[in-house]
């Protein structure tokens, strides 16, 4: 069966604009909803999204037809997500290393405490504390509704390994976020 969406991927590798306007109205939300929430800042998010769109006109003609364009698309936002994470974690360290300096020259921190979180904060907390592979694929599985045929492309790897990762996403965030509610 022949992904519809491939006409779109068809118009604007011939530059044809209409078809990109409809891909990015078709996926601008979800996108930017799946990355918002794997790197929880919507902020950084909404700019990810714009540069996957970019991507996507970018690489539209070189687009191969063997798999779902939305797997595609997605796959281009994780990955983005996951570069987006690599260079927060490197930049965590970095102010890490600052703020030891800055306490060991002035016996203080300038961090304050965190106030009482709501359901929504307590969730992303939740959420934060998978790996993130785990939170990727929990997010395509309930957010996004992709089988795990399409997780597993999107993330460049098995259907048995997307089990596995959804079966742990599933176990800690029972265990992180509250017992007996439904998750996934």
């Amino acid at each position: 069966m022949v992904d519809p969406e491939f006409e779109l991927i068809e118009a604007t590798a011939r530059g044809n604009p209409e078809g990109f306007e409809r891909l990015v109205r078709r996926y601008q939300d979800p996108l930017c909803n799946f990355i918002a929430r794997h790197i929880g800042d919507r902020g950084a998010a909404e700019d990810l999204t714009q540069e996957v769109f970019l991507r996507v006109y970018q690489a539209a003609p070189r687009f191969d037809p063997k798999g779902r364009v939305s797997s595609w698309i997605f796959k281009i936002a994780y990955n983005l997500s996951m570069n987006e994470l690599k260079r927060r974690k490197h930049l965590q360290g970095l102010l890490r290393d600052t703020a030891d300096i800055a306490y060991k020259c002035t016996g203080s921190t300038s961090s304050g405490s965190i106030p009482d979180q709501e359901l929504e904060e307590e969730l992303m907390a939740a959420m934060h504390d998978l790996g993130e592979d785990q939170r990727a694929a929990l997010l395509l599985r309930v957010q996004e509704d992709l089988s795990y045929r399409e997780i597993a492309e999107v993330l460049g790897t098995t259907v048995q390994s997307v089990e596995s990762l959804l079966f742990r996403a599933r176990q800690r965030m029972r265990i992180n976020f509250g017992r007996g509610k439904r998750i996934g």
